[in-house]
């Protein structure tokens, strides 16, 4: 709620709802309602009642709101809770009756202080967790914790207030529209979510980091980064900002602030426990972190008001003793104060006009000071305590006389005569004084006798003229209290428009006589005709004639995306830049086509239309893809090459070798076979020369184990026979013999 200035006066102020509660002063402005302090008759106490604004207790809906504001929080019964007293209808107006904590809120404190030490802020949470939790037990949900919800009174309580969102919990409801305060609203609300307890942990989590560190974990932007911020960002630790702090307070505002509901504490009775703990396990120089600059607990209320005027009649008395002391003159003692204080009420006409009736700011006073029955007299200003009053001259009244003038300079002391004031002189100055009143008495009576006729007397033409006169100053005031009353010139409050079909805007000024001027403008996040703002703003006022000007949606602004093919991922992102398109992302693709790293294609497809809100992407090559290397065993030189051009690789011939199984001249081997290798990579294959032959060595005539040896060190494999039961194992015939043999070929060897 904002605070209400001077400059803006209300209409409902000194007004009596239901014959009993009679409003004081306008203490603050809500987006639906108004607050004021009111006085109430028939028990004599200060009270706060909350006043539904005129243009919306006609809709039944919002006065279905209203009232079950008054029936959920009469409810919750606790004393960190402000109690529901009474809720009716007066006339137009419908009101909800409240008990009145004098002091402020918890916002305003956090502003003024910047911060709380750790102690403080454990103290304000804990009441803060037991009032939350009478409601989180009745099944109510606040819907809307935030420090401006919070009020600390003067003498030390802490009371929860403005359960003006707050829902059943069993009945889980859900709407379409978020309405929340955007810097402590939780994530499931502004995903659509049902709320729960949960929810109010979750902005309790933002309030506690906002008593540590004095401000918002997010800053405030637009309402949709907001909202990102509670879906998506990462929740700041508060000892980010103030060095120092406890990691149980880092893990408690993360604990409070998980994404996950479900990770959370699960109402404020789990919370509070968990507070008590954390309180009971830090160590006094972690609770008193820069207690030396912020004060203790005790700090917290402000100073006991006992000590100062409580009551009106209190304070006129402090106010007129303080007058008295002012208008006192140096040289006055005691015993002359009480003579001057038993003296006729005419003596009063010497106070100065400094001491007239003294306006107090409200926001000064403890209580409302109704000074509106107090009397001023005002006389003409005393040059010195010795001086007699010097006459005002008009048009309609004499000039005194000089000479009566002159007497009176003439009869003052000099300053010689007060050097010394000895009791003497006290008496002559007092007798002197009075001589002085009796004079200035009887130079009023005087000067009010016109010496001589300044005009000649009316005549009958001079009494028309003055009719006509009175007639038409009579038809001006008329023409005006209409102009301003009822007319164009009526002040009325611009109301919430924003995402209102402009048809309805429109109507709902013209039905007030308020000329309305639209223009468009482009919203990435407000629909086609619809309003996007007001001017002047929601909330604030002005005179019917004055009209109001509606910047209606006409849509996001689209641009055309360029072409952007086989550009660099850096390049494309400049173009779109250049358009107004700064939400980016990529994917890769193979492409025998683009080169690695540049752009294949654009979604949009270039020479399509997007707004600022949409993601282009942007798909990147990754180069040709890799390739299965085929099998060319058994092929000809120019067979295995023409088969490696065809999926893109290189043959690169190497060494031939002998083969038994593969003709000469044909691929008897390669590098890579059955694998994948990336495209235009080279393989190596060699070419057969056929088999290797040898010189068979004769062994004729060695024994066979000789024999063998030979045989397999020249590259054979050898076959033993032997001969007339093998009584000799002397060799005595070999085949082949004296002859060339594939390598690895078998030599017989015969014995006997």
């Amino acid at each position: 709620m904002s605070l209400i200035t001077p400059e803006r006066p209300d209409q409902l102020v000194g007004q009596v709802l239901g014959h009993r509660y009679r409003l004081d002063t306008l203490i603050a402005l809500g987006g639906m309602s108004r607050v004021y302090r009111a006085m109430d008759l028939n028990l004599h106490r200060s009270v706060a009642v909350k006043v539904l604004d005129e243009n919306f207790a006609s809709e039944s809906l919002v006065r279905e709101r209203f009232e079950s504001e008054a029936i959920i929080a009469a409810n919750i019964s606790h004393p960190n809770v402000v109690s529901i007293r009474d809720h009716a209808i007066s006339g137009s107006h419908v009101y909800l009756v409240m008990e009145y904590v004098r002091g402020q809120n918890l916002a305003e404190v956090i502003e003024e202080r910047g911060r709380f030490t750790p102690r403080q802020m454990l103290s304000i949470l804990e009441r803060i967790c037991s009032g939350l939790r009478a409601a989180h037990l009745e099944g109510i949900v606040h819907r809307d914790m935030k420090p401006a919800n919070v009020l600390l009174s003067d003498n030390g309580e802490i009371k929860i207030t403005d359960f003006g969102l707050a829902r059943a919990a069993s009945a889980h409801t859900q709407s379409a529209t978020l309405v929340a305060t955007l810097s402590h609203v939780s994530p499931e609300l502004v995903s659509g979510a049902p709320s729960d307890s949960r929810s109010d942990i979750y902005a309790v989590g933002i309030m506690i980091y906002q008593m540590l560190t004095g401000q918002l974990p997010f800053p405030m932007t637009n309402p949709a980064a907001m909202m990102k911020h509670h879906l998506d960002s990462p929740m700041p630790m508060p000892s980010n900002l103030v060095p120092g702090l406890s990691e149980d307070l880092d893990e408690l505002v993360r604990y409070c602030t998980e994404k996950d509901p479900e990770r959370r504490p699960q109402n404020a009775g789990f919370l509070l426990d968990d507070v008590i703990q954390i309180r009971s396990t830090l160590t006094d120089d972690e609770l008193d972190l820069d207690a030396e600059s912020l004060g203790d607990v005790s700090d917290l209320a402000p100073l006991a008001a006992a000590a100062m005027p409580t009551t009106v009649q209190q304070r006129l008395d402090e106010w007129q003793r303080h007058r008295d002391e002012q208008r006192q003159p140096w040289w006055m003692d005691e015993d002359t104060l009480g003579e001057t204080a038993a003296t006729s009420s005419e003596d009063y006409s010497a106070v100065p006009e400094d001491d007239a009736t003294t306006v107090i700011s409200t926001s000064d006073a403890t209580e409302v000071l109704d000074l509106r029955e107090a009397h001023t007299t005002t006389v003409p200003r005393m040059a010195n305590e010795h001086e007699a009053p010097e006459p005002s001259f008009s048009s309609a009244t004499a000039a005194y006389s000089r000479e009566d003038l002159d007497q009176f300079e003439d009869s003052a002391p000099t300053a010689t005569d007060l050097a010394v004031p000895t009791v003497q002189d006290k008496v002559s100055a007092r007798a002197l004084k009075q001589e002085q009143k009796r004079a200035a008495k009887e130079w009023r009576k005087t000067a009010q006798v016109p010496t001589h006729q300044l005009v000649r007397p009316k005549t009958g033409g001079r009494r028309a003229m003055i009719t006509v006169v009175l007639i038409f100053v009579v038809a001006l005031v008329a023409a005006c209290a209409w102009f301003f009353g009822r007319g164009p010139g009526t002040i009325i409050r611009v109301p919430s428009l924003t995402g209102m079909l402009q048809t309805q805007a429109v109507s709902q000024f013209d039905s007030q006589g308020v000329p309305v001027r639209v223009n468009s403008v482009y919203d990435d996040e407000i629909a086609v005709g619809r309003v996007v703002q007001s001017k002047p703003n929601t909330g604030e006022s002005l005179m019917k004639f004055q009209g109001v000007n509606l910047l209606v949606s006409r849509g996001p602004e689209l641009f055309e995306i360029p072409a952007l093919q086989g550009l660099s991922q850096t390049e494309a992102t400049a173009r779109l830049a250049d358009k107004g398109l700064t939400k980016v992302k990529t994917s890769q693709e193979y492409s025998s086509s683009v080169e690695d790293g540049k752009v294949i294609s654009s979604s949009p497809a270039a020479g399509e239309m997007a707004s600022r809100k949409n993601t282009i992407s942007l798909t990147l090559s990754r180069g040709p893809a890799p390739v299965q290397v085929p099998n060319v065993l058994g092929l000809t030189h120019e067979q295995a090459k023409q088969k490696f051009n065809d999926v893109g690789l290189k043959l690169v011939v190497g060494e031939k070798q002998y083969s038994s199984d593969i003709a000469p001249e044909l691929v008897v081997a390669q590098s890579t076979q059955n694998q994948t290798v990336p495209y235009g990579s080279s393989v190596t294959v060699n070419l057969s020369k056929g088999p290797e032959l040898l010189q068979v060595p004769s062994v004729l005539g060695q024994s066979l184990t000789e024999a063998t040896a030979t045989l397999e060190a020249a590259g054979f494999t050898v076959s033993n026979r032997s001969m007339l039961g093998g009584f000799s194992d002397t060799v005595r015939m070999q085949t082949p013999l004296n002859q060339q043999a594939e390598r690895g070929s078998e030599v017989s060897l015969y014995t006997f």
